[in-house]
């Protein structure tokens, strides 16, 4: 997909500046941050996780590496109705390889009817729209604990409708759509730490994990006055989860029914990888609701952002998660401190494994951003993670373990 839509930004960028203006813009982040404290995970190490898309983490060394990112965004107005858009991200956890992340067309019925076709983010959060622009918000990310499925973007149809009912604007939206994302890192992290629920048969090879949602469809309601600002977002899919799996076949050799020889096997006859089979803990319905908002006081905004998701799979898998934030507003200084919090509930006894709570990690954040410049920002940031999914003697679900981290983000527009 990189490659089409590639050469279609390529050729906007390059025959569509004939017949039309390009908008440059852009943001970035140059982030650092080391953990301070914390037990070790299951792998040895005291890690703090802050984006399980592409899996980024904080060891106890300085790293500028797991957030720093830059954007460049071209929009192109073609016709009077027609507006072509791009970006290009390149982040340091995906060793600043270029992607695209946006790549779509909108199309104006009037001022407040349009269409949007292509690549975009998925409307799910409250900052969905900007959730990597760090200059758009307080803290230096959004928490990872709340803003952490392996899908972000999609391709699709979303049509808008913006409308006032006496002082309150209204943006009503549908929309349409699929995504795969292939060699996820998140999955590779909970494999390998003892995942409850992959892969069906096989060991799992870790780079090889692949996600599609495929029948999205949604819709999506914001309603804002002078000083609040809510959103309401529903949509459902339906996952697929597979990857590669091996084998170890035990051979015996002379006939006497002791093993002689081990061997590992990873294709099929023909050659091709073996590829995880489908469960019912790979393939089901998923639901999302999102309820969240501002209220902008005259020196307090209070931030909330609620989600709860329902995977159709075995184990009737339920998410509730949420956070809280408030923030102080001077002139240019912004001391903040907030709350999330991240629940897996498991409400179907799938092959006697059990029900309950499982999962579970709540996260303190307290920061100071310092707008020293229209375009710019400066900020630090202390963040303690707490693991409680340790529901031993069922199952111990704390796959990070307590984790404390400081950081330092400067943030930018252009």
């Amino acid at each position: 997909m990189k490659t089409w839509l590639g050469a279609v930004l390529v050729l906007l960028c390059t025959t569509g500046a004939a017949v039309a203006d390009i908008q440059w813009s852009g943001y970035g982040s140059l982030v650092v941050g080391k953990t301070i404290g914390g037990d070790p995970d299951p792998t040895g190490e005291v890690e703090f996780p802050v984006d399980f898309y592409d899996y980024a983490f904080y060891q106890n060394e300085w790293s500028m590496e797991p957030e720093s990112m830059i954007a460049l965004q071209a929009r192109m107005d073609v016709m009077e109705n027609l507006t072509f858009t791009a970006q290009l991200v390149a982040k340091g956890a995906d060793d600043f390889s270029p992607d695209i992340d946006w790549l779509y067309a909108t199309y104006r019925f009037s001022d407040d009817l349009y269409l949007m076709l292509g690549r975009r983010n998925l409307p799910m959060y409250y900052f969905s729209e900007y959730m990597e622009v760090g200059f758009a918000y307080p803290w230096v990310r959004p928490p990872a604990n709340l803003y952490w499925w392996e899908i972000t973007q999609f391709n699709g149809a979303t049509l808008v409708k913006d409308f006032m009912v006496q002082d309150w604007n209204f943006s009503l939206s549908g929309f349409v759509g699929h995504e795969t994302q292939k060699n996820i890192k998140s999955h590779d992290f909970w494999r390998n730490r003892g995942g409850y629920y992959f892969p069906p048969e096989g060991t799992y090879i870790a780079g090889t994990a692949d996600v599609t949602w495929s029948k999205i469809m949604g819709a999506n309601l914001a309603a804002s006055n002078d000083w609040i600002d809510l959103r309401l977002s529903y949509f459902r899919t339906f996952y697929e989860t597979f990857a590669d799996v091996m084998f170890f076949d035990e051979l015996d050799l002379d006939g006497d029914g002791v093993t002689d020889q081990v061997v590992e096997r990873r294709t099929n006859p023909d050659g091709t990888p073996i590829r995880s089979g489908a469960s019912p803990l790979t393939e089901f319905d998923l639901d999302f609701f999102g309820a969240s908002g501002s209220f902008n006081f005259t020196h307090v905004t209070l931030l909330f952002d609620y989600n709860y998701v329902m995977y159709d799979d075995g184990y009737g898998s339920r998410f509730p998660t949420y956070l809280l934030t408030a923030i102080y507003n001077h002139d240019v200084w912004q001391p903040y401190i907030g709350m999330s919090q991240a629940l897996l509930k498991i409400t179907e006894d799938y092959q006697g494994f059990g029900t309950g709570e499982a999962e579970e990690h709540r996260m303190v954040t307290v920061g100071l951003k310092y707008n020293f410049h229209p375009n710019a920002s400066l900020k630090v940031q202390y963040d303690d993670f707490q693991d409680n999914g340790d529901r031993l003697p069922w199952y111990d679900f704390s796959y990070h373990n307590d984790a404390r981290l400081f950081s330092v983000a400067l943030d930018f527009v252009f």
